[in-house]
């Protein structure tokens, strides 16, 4: 099996990158991993460890600017790290692509090169977050700024594969991101939405609020690009700010040291439930392909855990049982779709990472 990763995706590119790869490639020797990028650059950062044969180097001269548009990425810079690894992955060379480059110009491009599955209209971003038992899925976080009746719907169904087949749920719980738990509440999309779903063909719990989603109230929260990518960088930041408190608060008693000692290995497991970097990247769901998005600025331990999120999709054939679920109930998927379509019916590619 072949991972590719775009070598200049990131804040920290190539430097993060490589790290992440070389920790992921001294897991296994059975795969083989492709590092999209000038040779120059990439070989440098190698050159900083030892030698493994499982990590080659895929040459792509030009590099996505900070003023670089989607459009140009799409019309003109076609050598980049991105465009030519979503190209190989297009073409069947390799078996799944991660990058952490911008969102939108991945989104964007991974349309116009990889193309969306039969039954799906436009992709979405499928991330694993914890919750106070376990872990749970919210779709979308950050691929569309509006979606559709039929979009949640696919969703709902996509979601509810990834959490029986990777996540190992028997009967996952399926709730809508709303701003009160009433039916009635919500705009009236949301509306639509809520009245379909009471028909899936799978456990649909109704409406969750913000502040419940991380307390084990669902398996499978969905909601809109616009509002998931508010709350997950909302999540992040909120656990950055009480990983810094208790440092804080640690420095104001010596006391509070010695608890802090007798008590590390609890924090310890604390921080790293809250750690975004233990979860790699979310899953870009509805294309003809493996893709995973990392964090823009992710360390090389966050690389590392999204190529080993990444190496799992071929293996666990997630795509296929999907692609069958959504075909099987396409009748239900599109159900509506007409009377949902709105003034915000339009998907928007514009989210950054």
């Amino acid at each position: 099996m072949k991972i590719g990763i775009d070598g200049m995706g990131g804040d920290f590119a190539p430097l993060n990158i490589v790290e992440g790869v070389v920790l992921a490639a001294q897991k296994t020797e059975d795969e083989e991993f492709v590092i999209y990028g000038p040779e120059n650059l990439i070989s440098r950062e190698l050159a900083k460890y030892p030698p493994l044969k499982n990590i080659k180097i895929a040459h792509a001269p030009e590099v996505v600017g900070m003023g670089d548009s989607v459009l140009s990425l799409l019309r003109r810079k076609r050598r980049t790290s991105l465009h030519l690894g979503l190209e190989d992955l297009a073409k069947g060379k390799i078996d799944a692509f991660l990058s952490a480059g911008n969102t939108a110009a991945v989104v964007a491009l991974s349309r116009k090169i990889v193309g969306t599955e039969e039954g799906i209209e436009r992709g979405a971003i499928l991330v694993v977050l914890p919750s106070l038992k376990g872990e749970f899925v919210m779709i979308d976080a950050g691929a569309n700024v509006y979606a559709k009746g039929p979009d949640y719907r696919r969703n709902a169904i996509i979601g509810k594969t990834f959490s029986q087949v990777i996540l190992g749920k028997k009967e996952p719980r399926v709730a809508l991101l709303n701003i009160g738990e009433e039916s009635t509440k919500g705009h009236r999309v949301l509306k639509e939405v809520h009245k379909s779903l009471r028909e899936a063909p799978f456990k649909f719990i109704g409406n969750v609020e913000s502040r419940e989603i991380f307390f084990n109230k669902a398996d499978v929260v969905l909601t809109d690009g616009f509002v998931g990518n508010i709350v997950l960088k909302l999540a992040e930041g909120l656990a950055e700010l009480f990983v810094r408190y208790l440092k804080e608060a640690l420095k104001e008693k010596f006391l509070y040291k010695i608890g802090f000692i007798l008590s590390r290995g609890a924090f310890k497991k604390l921080r790293d439930r809250l750690d975004y970097s233990e979860y790699g990247g979310g899953l870009l769901v509805g294309f003809k392909g493996n893709i995973v998005v990392a964090h823009g600025r992710s360390s090389g331990r966050a690389i590392e855990n999204a190529i080993l999120f990444a190496r799992r999709l071929p293996m666990s054939r997630f795509r296929e049982a999907w692609r069958q679920e959504v075909l099987k109930h396409i009748h239900w998927v599109e159900k509506g779709e007409r009377r949902e379509n709105g003034s915000n019916s339009n998907g928007t590619w514009s989210l950054a990472s």
